[in-house]
């Protein structure tokens, strides 16, 4: 979580003092005009690639563009939205050109950069995917994509937070309704319900899609000891 958290740092300097505060070796920082990702490498020498989600408080127009835009694309095994795919090839070129050949990436965004996780095996074959972590992801890819590639995305780590909005999103369209397969933590107050993806409500709070709140959280389950915190904290 810290790490989707710390990818939002556009600073290059900054950026890599907030991932070596978390004990890892920051590598590159990746930028388009929809989003941005940082690799790094942890003291295992795990390599993670962690995808930032909307930048629209830096105005970041093209970031909110990529959100809002539905229209469906046809991809290996499925369909996404074209905002979701956006880009994608270039990121992950430059993840290959960073990381050693055949390294496995444990990838991890939040909010778009969630749903950007879910993308990961159009780019990787199932070898080279490790952890899988996605923090309130809105629905972007459809019921078949995730039927296709359910043994690759089994294990992936899904997060949803109280009566997050814009996870929500989008509100009211038919093609745009389907969730990983894998069972959700929905974080509240106290700590959090493990769900079928189906049975998350969505939301009417704008407030509950904050990343900020959503790391103290999974911090606090974390420290807490619950059932499978160490899951959640990656």
């Amino acid at each position: 979580m810290k790490r989707a958290n710390a990818a939002y740092i556009e600073d290059a300097a900054q950026s890599k003092m907030a991932f070596s505060a978390l004990g890892d070796v920051w590598s590159d920082i990746f930028k388009n005009s929809s989003h941005q990702a940082v690799m790094s490498v942890d003291a295992s020498g795990g390599t993670h690639l962690s995808i930032s989600g909307t930048r629209a408080s830096n105005l970041h127009v093209l970031d909110l563009f990529a959100d809002v835009s539905l229209e469906p694309k046809q991809v290996k095994g499925g369909a996404v939205t074209e905002g979701v795919v956006q880009g994608m090839q270039e990121m992950w070129d430059w993840a290959f050109s960073v990381a050693p050949a055949g390294s496995v990436f444990n990838v991890t965004g939040h909010s778009l950069g969630a749903s950007r996780t879910h993308l990961t095996p159009l780019f990787l074959p199932p070898a080279q995917i490790g952890a899988l972590h996605s923090f309130e992801a809105p629905k972007f890819c459809d019921a078949q994509f995730y039927a296709t590639y359910a043994p690759e995305l089994a294990s992936m780590v899904c997060v949803q937070n109280g009566a997050d909005l814009w996870a929500a999103w989008p509100w009211i369209d038919p093609r745009w309704v389907a969730r990983p397969q894998p069972e959700h933590y929905w974080l509240n107050d106290v700590g959090f319900d493990l769900i079928p993806a189906s049975q998350w409500p969505g939301g009417v709070n704008p407030l509950d899609h904050d990343v900020s709140l959503v790391q103290r959280r999974v911090v606090a389950i974390a420290a807490g000891q619950v059932v499978r915190p160490e899951a959640v904290s990656s």
